[in-house]
């Protein structure tokens, strides 16, 4: 039960392409609230749609945490593509008038390196339904390598992997390559009898990106049962990620820690694995998700210590004390 003395809430939402996790926790960093939703990246979804989502996501944690509007403290924003002048203005519009000072602004790639690095300077290679490496300088330059979308890029990325995974089943469907237990798998997660009914399902999608990325974890499973065909793409996903971080590490001109963020880098997967195997630099593993590099930001930019106690909290990341379970995309 909370005391009668005023408690002072930070908020956090980390918003990317397929979902968006909400959290509230006190100064003490300890966990009250926590919701998801769909994603909230205003580049790929129409921005009343984004404003909702994120509108329900402050009202549940709210209600979750007991807490009023007025007693939070903070409010971060870590969202896909909130480094663009047009999206941060949308946000500003829709939200500055009730928020004020409190709210924060800024990419989702902030959030997730903050889960790694508590606010210091690092690069954090993200590689979910997309893939991108930012880096945060001790001076506060910021670099980006990638990042530019499944037409023109996402190397590495669970689009990516599930894109060449349906290509290798088609090819192999073809005579032209070489058998894989991918096409068993993807006919089964699909819902299809055939491999060449993937293409009016995989077309006939809303969301074909999102339906791709998706069979990533499909390569990953594949891959630690010795497909060769799987492993291939494991390892040439692997060498794109790290290439992303390497061009993103001379960019910034200093050595920096490489955050791993990311469904298919939260997660231990056999490319998670590859990439820890083949960097040549400090990589690290946060010890809890993206969205407590939100609440981490919101504290820190309130003026609050993030010292060793709070950051124990924020790695509960859950009410209860649960682990993050992560998703692959």
């Amino acid at each position: 039960m909370r005391s009668s003395e005023k408690r002072r809430w930070f908020l956090g939402i980390d918003g990317g392409g397929s979902k968006t996790t909400a959290a509230v926790c006190g100064a003490d960093g300890r966990i009250a609230a926590l919701a998801a939703g769909e994603g909230s990246n205003p580049l790929s979804r129409p921005w009343p749609e984004v404003e909702k989502t994120l509108r329900a996501l402050i009202r549940d944690c709210l209600r979750q945490a007991g807490a009023a509007a007025q007693e939070v403290e903070g409010l971060f924003f870590g969202l896909a593509g909130a480094d663009r002048p047009q999206v941060q203005t949308m946000i500003v519009n829709a939200f500055q008038a009730e928020w004020g000072e409190r709210l924060q602004i800024d990419n989702d790639a902030v959030a997730a390196l903050y889960s790694g690095t508590w606010g210091g300077p690092g690069i954090v290679l993200i590689a979910g339904t997309g893939s991108i490496a930012c880096a945060l300088t001790a001076d506060g330059s910021r670099h980006r390598v990638g990042g530019w979308g499944y037409l023109v890029g996402d190397e590495g990325s669970g689009f990516d992997l599930g894109r060449q995974a349906v290509a290798a089943a088609l090819r192999a469907f073809d005579g032209r390559g070489e058998a894989t237990t991918l096409t068993g798998m993807l006919v089964s997660h699909y819902g299809v009898d055939t491999p060449d009914q993937l293409i009016a399902r995989l077309y006939g999608s809303p969301n074909p990106r999102r339906e791709l990325a998706g069979a990533a974890i499909l390569v990953d499973r594949a891959a630690a049962a010795g497909d060769a065909v799987a492993g291939r793409l494991v390892r040439q996903a692997a060498a794109s990620l790290l290439e992303l971080a390497e061009t993103c590490l001379a960019k910034a001109g200093e050595r920096l820690p490489v955050v791993l963020a990311g469904g298919l880098m939260a997660a231990d997967t056999m490319l998670r694995r590859a990439v820890l195997e083949l960097a040549r630099f400090e990589a690290v593993v946060p010890a809890a998700p993206p969205v407590t590099g939100c609440l981490a930001a919101a504290l820190m930019r309130a003026g609050r210590p993030l010292d060793a106690a709070v950051r124990k909290n924020l790695c509960r990341f859950h009410p209860e004390g649960e682990a993050n379970g992560g998703e692959l995309v």
